[in-house]
């Protein structure tokens, strides 16, 4: 069970991380998403979280895609002997502050079975934070998981000039036979 689907995911910013984009921000930096993290936990996030209330895998950016206008399209694969219910998704920084939360009291967003990679993609609007304060680090196991669509119609193309040549490769073997 892989779940690809792209489902645009209503987040709840930290106060903690918050701070740091402002503080890092004022000194001439940018905070750095480098990875995502899933829990158990089914809750409201208030903005007051400094960690996930029951963590249970936290994993490298895999892939992103800056859509302009504040929004970020991030993927994280979730692979491993773990099992667990998913409940919580977290967005860490480099330094290991939580600067997102989403969850729902009550919900369960997917399963991760010892068996199963479970390839989740959100798509974040990040208009709220200050401008220009963040970016976006991919781990080491870049997919390329959001060039789908990209790869899909090079895919396609490809096949449409293998059939032009094979018609060619025919025409021309008939000919020949003549």
């Amino acid at each position: 069970m892989t779940d690809t689907t792209d489902i645009t995911r209503l987040v709840r910013f930290t106060a903690v991380g918050l701070d740091e984009l402002v503080q890092a921000k004022n000194q001439g930096f940018k905070g750095e998403i480098t990875h995502v993290a899933a829990g158990t936990a089914r809750y409201d996030p208030s903005g007051a979280e400094v960690a996930l209330k029951d963590e249970r895998q936290r994993v490298a950016i895999v892939d992103y895609e800056d859509l302009g206008g504040g929004g970020l399209r991030i993927a994280a694969l979730f692979d491993g002997a773990l099992e667990y219910e998913i409940g919580e998704f977290g967005f860490y920084l480099a330094t290991g502050t939580l600067l997102a939360v989403f969850s729902q009291a009550g919900v369960l967003q997917t399963y991760k079975s010892a068996q199963a990679r479970v390839l989740q993609r959100f798509t974040l609007d990040i208009s709220p934070l200050p401008t220009d304060s963040v970016t976006v680090v991919v781990g080491s196991e870049n997919l390329n998981v959001l060039l789908t669509d990209e790869i899909a119609q090079l895919a396609t193309a490809s096949v449409d000039n293998m059939a032009r040549h094979l018609g060619l490769l025919f025409r021309v073997i008939g000919l020949e036979a003549k």
